[in-house]
């Protein structure tokens, strides 16, 4: 019988394979398929509610009329041209419903549209705003009747693969206009909220809609399906899912920045965002400033623990993946060469003759820097006069989904100021176009560009600037200005990098690129290869990949089962050979305040004696005290194995000289590792510093509780940020500790040492209650995968909701003792 958590699962030698092939990022997944959630359908849903429509309103939705060629003419007010008419494919209706394209996020959507190739897919996102086809303007999603519903969900599953969800409009605005538009956007790009913004409503009903898609989710989940959220919309829905699905494969996706701690800690639901995205096996971010700063919010806010592995959210490595979202190449090739640009194109150069062309395209949003963009140009124009009347600026700018007014005011201000000042009655050198432009406006005006400004003080990626690049190919090789703040940057690298912020600069940016020689343009073109290799559809086979990768790597969610007495106690009898490895503090003692304290009692020591007299058994304690310690306490029993400080030094079963590690091992780096110790320790009354021969640790349980965890956290964080990021050693987290280790040495390198002395073992039995011995079932595990023939149990000590890789579980150390007395 296959086991339910290997269903569906890749081979570890497949994955080494496919991640040597480098160009194929196909996975196979059994036949399994992928559900991408997004918050919004690509497509809006229009609906057509023909009984209630009068005779005028009939006509109107089905008659061309000047009017909608005048509409078409108003998003073209660059070139003055009308869109041009085309055939276009039916993107799918009925008598009651028509689908038609959805603004923005193009990038994510043909990414995720390109898995449709290689697998099976399901797309799950809400409705949106319906529209009605009579008068255009949305209607009430609770005035859907269940016919359309179904009506409308047959037309998306049968031609896309699409199941809608219909949130309801109690909780659909302050969800989505409320807690994501005014609280979650602005604090991911280092923007504090209004004071006026209800947050507590808002927040009670982004929960609600987070747990109406997790509801549609689970319906249409089947076993091993791989499940791919994305956004900040969805932060809490991976750990919904978990709470409904423990085995399902889960994946998010941040398309927008990651900020610091220090803005972050903010939040008032900090640790419930962080924690529900935690519940994926995998979180994905555009760049790895944005992934470090994720990595350094669960640290300072959840005290969690981050290794290179990932986090380790309470004993399940969460894993963390790089993933730079890019464009659909061949599209925009193909929307740069439709029929309606090239009209365009000569409008636009017929219109500007004799000037070299600015252009800039944003949303109209606070962060996407155009006001930055408008007092540069202005610096510029002041700075090098050489270029008055002879350059212009245009810009487009298309409404957000939050009015803003006061920002909308303060840039035509600044237009106004510039015209005035650098402008005459026959030319004006900024031309600002507040509204949506159509296709063939926006390619054929990317085509002509001499140069490209993009400013954002914050921006996820930015794919604007990658869409120029395409543009650029047959036309003029223009150079780009893109700010360091957008994720775009790091790709780039060829454009002129700037910060916004700094006027001069980036006037002077602007200054090179258009002067710049045919040479070094086509130079630097050619060096932003980066668009035509990391398309949408490679980073939406990446992600896939590395979600299966990072699956295959963890074997257990949910609730760990209480041990299994009558079982253990069968196979220990049956077993000839057996290998029993024992954490000391919290598994053979109950944690005590003061260390010192934590003497074996008689009961213990009889237990130990017992199991070491067997002949078919060895036994070895495994601990992070130091070996002298050990040693003083346990050291009189006869064959017993002990191993101090994770693994450090090891006195093996029966032999009396104690093996050293240290000698392999650089030991350079406990000089630094001790100064911030001390600096803590300082600062945090109660704590102190236990100084091992091969491990610091920073102790702090007689310091004030919340204080002390504080101050952990605070020191764990700039541990991580500047000794763990560039030594080969770890933190390790225990209860009421900070330790730092070598890499090479831990628990789980003592249980590799004692296999390999006794491969005749046919049972083995593990147990441990921290972090520090989730080395050892680690270590079990992927050796029980790779073949090992003994029968293996794995005990976490505490209670059953504890995050761990052991199988079984037993309360306290106490009933534990309990259990080993009984196979005495």
């Amino acid at each position: 019988m296959v086991n339910q958590q290997e269903q569906g699962r890749i081979k570890t030698e497949q994955l080494h394979a496919l991640l040597e092939q480098g160009g194929d990022r196909t996975v196979p997944l059994g036949g399994k398929k992928i559900i991408s959630v997004v918050h919004h359908l690509p497509y809006h849903c229009v609906l057509n509610r023909r009984d209630q429509m009068s005779t005028k309103q009939r006509i109107r939705a089905h008659t061309p009329s000047r009017r909608r060629e005048s509409m078409n003419l108003d998003a073209a007010p660059i070139s003055q041209l009308a869109k041009r008419h085309s055939i276009q494919v039916s993107l799918g209706d009925t008598e009651q419903w028509k689908l038609t394209q959805r603004r923005g996020h193009s990038a994510m959507y043909a990414g995720i549209d390109s898995l449709r190739q290689d697998y099976r897919t399901l797309y799950i996102g809400s409705t949106g705003n319906i529209i009605s086809s009579a008068t255009r303007e949305p209607i009430p999603t609770d005035s859907v009747t269940p016919g359309e519903r179904e009506n409308l969900t047959s037309l998306l599953r049968s031609k896309h693969d699409m199941m809608p969800v219909f949130v309801p409009d109690a909780i659909a605005t302050g969800h989505y206009e409320g807690y994501c538009k005014q609280v979650l956007w602005p604090v991911l790009h280092y923007v504090m909220w209004a004071e006026t913004v209800a947050e507590k409503k808002f927040w009670e009903d982004y929960v609600a809609v987070n747990r109406v898609f997790a509801e549609q989710v689970a319906k249409h989940y089947e076993e091993g399906d791989i499940i791919y959220i994305h956004d900040y919309h969805l932060l809490l829905l991976p750990q919904m899912l978990r709470e409904m699905l423990p085995e399902a494969r889960i994946g998010i996706f941040i398309h927008t920045p990651f900020v610091s701690s220090e803005i972050f800690r903010c939040l008032p639901r900090r640790k419930d965002i962080l924690l529900g995205m935690l519940g994926a096996n995998l979180v994905g971010f555009q760049t790895y400033n944005y992934a470090r700063h994720f990595s350094s919010n669960c640290t300072r806010i959840l005290g969690y623990e981050y290794t290179p592995a990932g986090i380790d959210a309470n004993g399940v490595m969460v894993r963390l993946g790089v993933h730079p979202i890019g464009i659909d190449v061949k599209r925009v090739r193909h929307n740069c060469h439709r029929p309606g640009v090239q009209p365009k194109m000569y409008a636009m150069v017929e219109k500007y003759r004799g000037k070299k062309i600015l252009v800039g395209r944003d949303k109209l949003d606070p962060v996407k820097g155009v006001l930055q963009k408008f007092d540069s140009f202005e610096y510029f124009l002041k700075s090098y006069p050489e270029w008055r009347d002879r350059v212009v600026l245009i810009q487009v700018t298309s409404p957000g989904v939050v009015e803003s007014s006061r920002l909308e005011i303060k840039l035509a201000e600044a237009v106004n100021r510039i015209n005035s000042q650098y402008g005459s009655l026959e030319f004006s050198p900024v031309h600002h176009f507040h509204q949506h432009i159509d296709r063939d406006e926006y390619y054929a005006l990317l085509s002509v560009a001499d140069v490209m400004v993009v400013t954002p003080t914050s921006d996820g990626m930015n794919t604007t600037s990658m869409e120029f690049v395409v543009a650029q190919e047959q036309t003029k090789q223009s150079p780009l200005v893109l700010s360091e703040f957008t994720g775009t940057a790091g790709g780039l690298s060829a454009a002129e990098i700037v910060n916004p912020w700094d006027y001069a600069e980036v006037a002077a940016a602007i200054h090179t690129c258009l002067t710049m020689s045919d040479e070094e343009k086509q130079e630097r073109f050619n060096a932003n290869q980066f668009v035509n290799c990391h398309t949408a559809s490679y980073w939406a086979h990446s992600l896939i990949q590395d979600l299966v990768t990072s699956a295959a790597r963890e074997s257990h969610w949910g609730p760990t089962p209480e041990l299994e007495f009558d079982r253990l106690q069968i196979e220990y009898s049956e077993s000839r050979k057996r290998l029993l490895f024992f954490d000391y503090d919290g598994t053979l003692t109950p944690i005590c305040e003061k260390p010192e304290d934590a003497e074996p009692s008689p009961k213990t020591l009889k237990i130990l004696e017992k199991l070491c007299q067997d002949p078919h058994n060895v036994v070895m304690v495994v601990s992070g005290r130091d070996q002298e310690t050990l040693e003083k306490w346990l050291g009189h029993i006869p064959n017993l194995g002990i191993s101090g400080e994770h693994g450090c030094f090891i006195r093996d079963p029966g032999k009396s000289n104690t093996v050293s590690m240290l000698e392999q091992v650089d030991m350079g780096w406990k000089d630094d590792v001790l100064e911030i110790f001390k600096y803590y320790t300082e600062r945090t009354p109660g704590s102190f510093i236990e100084n091992k021969r091969c491990a610091l640790t920073w102790h702090y349980r007689t310091a004030d509780p919340k204080y002390g965890a504080f101050q952990a956290k605070e020191c764990q964080n700039h541990l991580e940020q500047s000794i763990i990021s560039k030594l080969p050693v770890e933190t390790l987290v225990g209860k009421k500790t900070l330790e730092v280790r070598p890499l090479s040495i831990n628990k789980g390198e003592v249980i590799k040492r004692v296999v390999a002395q006794h491969p005749d073992a046919s049972f083995a039995l593990c147990a441990g209650d921290d972090k520090t011995d989730e080395d050892m079932f680690r270590v079990l595990a992927q050796m029980k995968v790779k073949g090992l023939s003994q029968i293996v149990f794995t005990v976490i000590i505490g209670p059953a909701d504890k995050h761990t890789l052991a199988v079984w579980h037993v309360e306290t150390s106490e009933q534990f003792n309990d259990v080993l007395a009984k196979l005495c």
